[in-house]
């Protein structure tokens, strides 16, 4: 008997580690996106989701698609949820088929449809003042309808509950289920998500742009030569005009491609990688290719021979020392186009044509 209550302890052990949540951020490509169904918050999209754990509807609705499960301040959006399933998907259901949603106990304890914002990792990639404008927080919850037996007790307000709720479309039912069993789940997003990139594209929300990493397998190039693919691409190489946020932004796309390549080293001998953007000087005057003026200023001579092209660090800020012994903190290198085997990015602007209808 003892021997049997340690291997109890030990499972429930086990139990609890195998619940915890362990994605962090979104996918590398940027949200992955597919046609939506408006959903019941004006401005929102409703998302069917393939089978999986409830943890895994829950990472997979905020980290792929920026949402979260859904939820029903009233009874009209359960009626919603059950015409969309039946009607509105070309998916085809069994009558078993359930659904996770976003329900739970809230801060007070009480049942209810969760309200959930944005995490702090998701901040970065979702506007708070458009997510609070679509869904709001709502002032009560709709009434639900639980099927016989219904663990309700079991249900906490954990990031990573071991417990969730299902929704059956066929009986409007909700029943409570091991966060471990796999069901259908439906996600909630602003209506943006329905942005498209292609394959091997990644999605910048906030700058409704797609951007391509160019530098795989050590395939650098000239500034000259970037150009050249990005516009066989439809696309220009990718410029950020908006200071220091946006260069964050698109850092965050590259970075984890861990391209090896050398555009300074310091005085200790560290290199320093980068990456050519589009600002491309002539003289004295800097542009961009598409036309907008450029809030980063860089460094040109009047007296050059040959245009100065821009290519930007990984790092925040480089030091390096001048020759009067000063140090300087910058972010990019303006330097010869063709000086440098460099990686790159290509932009253009994130595809709609596949969810007109939803307009």
């Amino acid at each position: 008997m003892k021997f049997l209550s340690i291997f109890c302890l030990l499972s429930s052990i086990v139990l609890v580690s195998s619940s915890r949540c362990r994605r962090d951020k979104p996918r590398r490509e940027g949200f992955l996106r597919k046609p939506c169904v408006p959903g019941f918050f004006e401005g929102s999209c409703l998302l069917i989701l393939e089978k999986q754990s409830l943890h895994g509807a829950i990472e997979t609705c905020r980290y792929d698609y920026g949402g979260r499960l859904a939820t029903a301040p009233k009874k009209e959006a359960i009626n919603l949820w059950g015409r969309i399933i039946h009607f509105n998907t070309k998916e085809k259901f069994n009558d078993n088929a359930k659904f996770w949603i976003g329900y739970g106990t809230q801060g007070s304890g009480d049942l209810g449809f969760i309200y959930e914002e944005p995490n702090n990792v998701m901040q970065k990639y979702i506007n708070k003042t458009m997510w609070r404008r679509v869904f709001g927080k709502p002032l009560i919850s709709a009434e639900i309808q639980w099927e016989r037996n219904a663990r309700k007790n079991s249900l906490d307000n954990s990031d990573c509950p071991n417990y969730g709720v299902v929704f059956n479309p066929k009986t409007r039912k909700f029943d409570v289920k091991d966060f471990d069993e796999e069901h259908y789940s439906l996600c909630e997003t602003p209506r943006w998500a329905k942005l498209q990139c292609s394959k091997d594209w990644h999605l910048i929300p906030q700058l409704r742009m797609c951007l391509k990493v160019h530098g795989m397998d050590n395939t650098y190039a000239t500034f000259f030569k970037a150009y050249d693919v990005c516009h066989q691409e439809k696309s220009f190489i990718a410029v950020p005009q908006n200071g220091e946020e946006e260069l964050e932004m698109f850092r965050d796309v590259i970075i984890p491609y861990n391209l090896q390549n050398e555009l300074s080293r310091d005085d200790n001998g560290v290199n320093h990688a980068g990456f050519w953007v589009w600002l491309k000087s002539w003289g004295q005057t800097t542009f961009a290719i598409d036309g907008s003026h450029s809030t980063i200023i860089v460094d040109t001579s009047p007296d050059s021979q040959e245009n100065n092209c821009q290519a930007m660090f990984y790092e925040t800020a480089f030091n390096q020392r001048d020759n009067n012994g000063g140090v300087t903190d910058y972010i990019a290198l303006s330097t010869r186009c063709t000086s440098y085997d460099l990686p790159y990015m290509c932009q253009r602007f994130a595809d709609q044509s596949l969810t007109k209808n939803l307009q």
